[in-house]
């Protein structure tokens, strides 16, 4: 055999064995051919793919918007122009800019993910096709992505053969969306007259919809059946653009998977306070007149090798340029109109990507404001004011069970005192449920809370304070907080207002292996980032329950969520799978998920229950998760009403209570030594007291014992 034949069968083995492993390589051998379409910005190209028999036609990367970037940054979204020759939708578009690296290496989005931008107000569509009969339309289903509104796109966590048969074979067309995130997605800006800008990135979304509205037949779609789907917090998203007044002829219904408008992490709802992306709290880290936290530092220096660490951590807040009309030389006399020119034409996120991370983790969620237009109101009050189109809404058996206990700020595996404990779980009603309030409690009414709170999940005759005990209720206290309580409130809200409402509990969980995977650098290793894989097992003493984002892995992939996948996939779960994407298309295209085999009814006045969605499934009567929300809406409710009998405290109770966390620790410090110089104080002065007290008594002895006499003289 020569030479020349052996490169050769190598190259072609290599390729094969490519197409093995590649998730998507099955589609070059499914490609039947290309389709071109007429919208109104011009004719647009997408293929068609042949599966099992079945026709798919897939158009990818459709821009929707012009480019959110220069003087359009921060503004609501220009709809895209026409352009001339026709556009190839074949690939997905750029992810929008990311801010944390949740799906940096997510199995099908990660090649893409490198290519983040801000031009990237791009849609895909995935639907049915039947060569023979193009005049059949059906139900939409539109995708809104997760990821703490500072991650994620369109494609992330997609197997589009998966999404095919699972959704297009049965006659849904599919349309995903990007959105802008972080920053450019969700800045506020509070200008002088009282007017707030924000929520640019929930803007995009409605854009995106009124775009379906008008395009949508030339892809077999009906406009005048479109749901909005979303999770986590795209469910947010989805939960208040159901509500709003501008999506009133755009939506049909509406599905939120772990995840809620009334959520306190959703919408910022304290009027006196700016969210925390708000543009001049913003400036003022890019100016360093504020410090992100030492413990983000670390955790964003830890997704870079060893070598560069140094080079970001000489820099203030890991910043190696600070733009010039924000110096504080020149940025201190700014109006909000001048930072806003100064963000749209100077801030260049790509110079100190660092920065942005490291940002992102101190800040949080990047929340919606209420800016009057789009989103009106907040809490139960936005969805009783505009409730109209059914629901379908629910949460995991325990969403945050997959959280470690380094997010509770505990380091190391030990037994806890109490005090410890009661200071995590105060953590978590001042960061959870006070942001879930329209006022701020003050910090005797926080006290309060957090003891109710110690005492219903804390409180045990015999409960030790151990870490994976004391763990996993707090992850029990902060599901119930961000999602069990406001779902189960949305809900209330949608029965109130006679809107039908179906409501479950996803409580199925696999037999096999949950196992995540991450990288990571580490000295010992060298300047290449290390893979990590944690692998979960159901075993005696500790069994597994639903997380937040498993139901995800039934819907788009055959196992696949975010960094983790099930290990095996086995008949069991994709019989799951085909359960939950039945009743998920049966509420698409008719408004109720019942399935033939499951009847699954609406919440009604008098008619509270929930569906378990399990093997096999059945309905609860009641509220999920009961008494959860009934301790979180109405109890915990009424004692945050609680305010200090003596009025005369109050005004230095409201600026203690404007402090952080961390600066009522360090507070207390300082009262505990201000109080301990005082004792000193005191009893320094006591014991002058009791010498002066000691020496008086002293002299009157003395001079009590001499007689009246003495001082006579007697002659003799």
């Amino acid at each position: 055999m020569s030479s020349i034949t052996v490169i050769f069968l190598t190259i072609v083995i290599k390729l094969l064995l490519l197409l093995l492993h590649n998730p998507r390589g099955t589609w070059c051998q499914n490609f039947e051919k290309s389709r071109s379409v007429w919208v109104e910005q011009g004719l647009v190209k997408g293929k068609i793919f042949k599966i099992d028999g079945r026709q798919v036609q897939i158009f990818r990367g459709i821009p929707y918007a012009e480019p959110p970037v220069g003087t359009l940054r921060f503004k609501k979204p220009v709809r895209k122009q026409r352009w001339e020759r026709e556009f190839s939708a074949t690939e997905y578009g750029p992810p929008c800019t990311q801010f944390m690296d949740f799906h940096k290496n997510d199995r099908f989005s990660a090649q893409n993910m490198r290519a983040e931008s801000e031009d990237c107000l791009s849609l895909n569509i995935f639907a049915p096709y039947n060569s023979e009969d193009e005049s059949g339309q059906h139900p939409i289903l539109v995708w809104v992505h997760g990821g703490s509104f500072l991650a994620g796109s369109s494609d992330t966590g997609i197997d589009m053969e998966v999404l095919a048969r699972n959704l297009a074979f049965r006659n849904i067309t599919f349309v995903s969306v990007n959105y802008r995130l972080g920053l450019f997605g969700f800045m506020s800006v509070h200008h002088p007259d009282g007017h707030v800008e924000g929520n640019f990135g929930i803007w995009d979304i409605e854009l995106a919809l009124e775009w379906v509205q008008r395009n949508i037949k030339q892809f077999n779609g009906d406009p005048t059946r479109v749901t909005l789907m979303g999770e986590s917090a795209g469910a947010a998203a989805v939960s208040a653009l159901a509500v709003s007044p501008m999506t009133k002829d755009l939506l049909s219904g509406a599905i939120a998977l772990s995840g809620s408008a009334v959520a306190g992490w959703a919408i910022h709802r304290q009027g006196g306070t700016p969210p925390n992306w708000d543009m001049a709290n913003i400036a003022d880290y890019i100016r360093c007149n504020k410090l992100i936290d030492e413990a983000d530092l670390s955790d964003t220096l830890a997704q870079v090798p060893m070598t560069e660490r140094d080079r970001w951590h000489k820099h203030c807040n890991l910043q190696e340029r600070i733009p010039e009309c924000l110096s504080n030389s020149a940025g201190q006399s700014l109006n909000t109109a001048e930072m806003l020119a100064c963000f749209r034409l100077h801030v260049n996120v790509s110079e100190s990507p660092m920065f942005w991370r490291a940002l992102a983790a101190e800040l949080g969620v990047s929340k919606m404001v209420v800016d009057g237009e789009l989103i009106i109101d907040s809490g139960t009050e936005l969805v009783r004011a505009g409730a109209r189109v059914p629901l379908l809404t629910g949460v995991a058996r325990r969403e945050w069970a997959h959280k470690k206990p380094l997010f509770y700020l505990f380091y190391r595996y030990a037994n806890y005192s109490r005090e410890q404990v009661e200071s995590a779980v105060r953590r978590i009603v001042e960061n959870g449920f006070a942001n879930t309030l329209s006022a701020r409690m003050t910090n005797s009414t926080v006290d309060l809370v957090a003891n109710a709170t110690f005492l219903r999940y804390m409180q045990d005759v015999d409960f030790a304070y151990d870490m994976p005990g004391v763990v996993a209720r707090l992850q029990d206290l902060e599901s119930d907080v961000e999602f069990v309580a406001p779902c189960q409130a949305e809900v209330d809200a949608y029965v109130a207002s006679g809107v039908p409402a179906f409501v479950y509990s996803f409580d199925f969980v696999p037999r096999g292996d949950v196992v995540e995977e991450d990288q990571r650098f580490y000295p010992m290793f060298g300047e290449r980032p290390v893979g990590v894989r944690r692998r979960d097992r159901k075993r005696k003493g500790h069994e597994q329950d639903a997380f937040h984002g498993l139901d995800h892995a039934f819907i788009f992939t055959e196992g696949y969520s975010s960094n983790f996948h099930l290990e095996p996939y086995t008949r069991r779960d994709k019989a799951m799978s085909r359960l939950l994407t039945r009743m998920i298309t049966n509420f698409v295209a008719t408004g109720d998920p019942s399935t033939r085999n499951f009847s699954w009814p609406p919440c009604g006045n008098g008619t509270m229950q929930h569906a378990s969605l399990n093997m096999p499934p059945k309905m609860i009567r009641g509220p999920i998760h009961f008494p959860t929300p009934t301790f979180w809406n109405d109890e915990v409710r009424m004692l945050s009403k609680y305010q200090m009998a003596d009025p005369s405290g109050r005004a230095n109770e409201q600026a203690v209570n404007e402090l952080t966390y961390e600066e009522r620790v360090q507070l207390r410090a300082y009262k505990r030594a201000w109080y301990a110089l005082w004792a000193f104080v005191f009893a320094i002065a006591l014991l002058i007291w009791l010498l002066i007290v000691c020496a008086v008594c002293h002299w009157s002895r003395r001079h009590n014992g001499r007689s009246a006499y003495d001082n006579i003289v007697v002659n003799r």
